[in-house]
């Protein structure tokens, strides 16, 4: 999904990143539309609602649903699935308990304020209202990780800038959990746990030159020429037979109540 308080270049993304990555989240998404009991009549929001997949899902449920960003780009896409609204997450345009649910997938952590943020979640829900949240999981349980580590090694010292992992999930067995800052922010404002789980993601491709694209939306053509040939080493593990690829990957979910 797509940053909700500024644009950050996002608009001119916003059509490769529907076609490429709106997709993949859609096992996390019904698992929030089953974990927060959606159904007809359901008020939600969702967060940072990029290209609008999300408001579709919430429309077969029966939802009443409206969707929030910060790219016009995105929210123009957004539209055409339902109710898309620009906004920032740091200051909804919408009353004190206005929702019933409210749902922000790969998007909180990529905030500028993040503690208001969450603190504008809870104002819009209703008292005992829910936020659904999904993020990427563990690294260790992502095979995008295996291509953005050979990535970060082929650009070191000036490693980073791939699509993918936004979330940066933590190593697998690197010891016992810290609180994340999202853990903290839902805990100063007083959101209580209620459910949480996992869910598997595929990202698929139907060639070499697809997957060097996703991987690197938004680079040049010259650096995704320049790093294709990393990627296709990184991913050789994941080629099917037929020549395509599948990434087999892990999202975290979690629902937490106010009051």
């Amino acid at each position: 999904m797509a940053p909700v308080t500024e644009d950050g270049g996002w608009s001119a993304l916003a059509e490769g990143w529907a076609a490429r990555w709106g997709g993949v989240s859609a096992p996390a998404r019904q698992a929030l539309i089953t974990a927060c009991a959606i159904g007809p009549g359901t008020r939600v929001l969702d967060v940072g609602c990029g290209s609008g997949e999300f408001l579709a899902d919430l429309a077969a449920a029966g939802a009443r649903a409206i969707g929030v960003d910060a790219s016009p780009a995105m929210v123009a896409i957004a539209a055409r699935h339902g109710d898309a609204r620009e906004a920032d997450a740091a200051a909804l345009p919408f009353g004190a308990d206005s929702f019933d649910v409210v749902t922000a997938i790969t998007v909180l952590h990529l905030t500028d304020d993040l503690d208001h943020a969450v603190l504008e979640c809870a104002r819009v829900l209703r008292p005992g209202g829910l936020l659904g949240i999904a993020e990427w999981g563990d690294t260790g349980r992502n095979d995008l990780a295996v291509i953005e580590q050979a990535l970060e090694a082929a650009l070191a010292p000036d490693a980073g800038g791939a699509a993918g992992l936004e979330s940066g999930g933590a190593a697998e067995g690197a010891g016992p959990p810290h609180p994340t800052p999202l853990d903290l922010a839902l805990d100063a404002a007083d959101f209580r746990l209620v459910a949480h789980g996992e869910v598997e993601v595929r990202v698929r491709a139907t060639d070499a030159d697809e997957l060097a694209t996703t991987v690197l939306l938004g680079e040049d053509e010259a650096t995704i020429g320049e790093l294709s040939a990393v990627i296709q080493t990184a991913a050789e593990p994941f080629r099917q037979l037929d020549g395509s690829y599948e990434l087999r990957n892990t999202f975290r979910w979690r629902v937490v109540s106010r009051g």
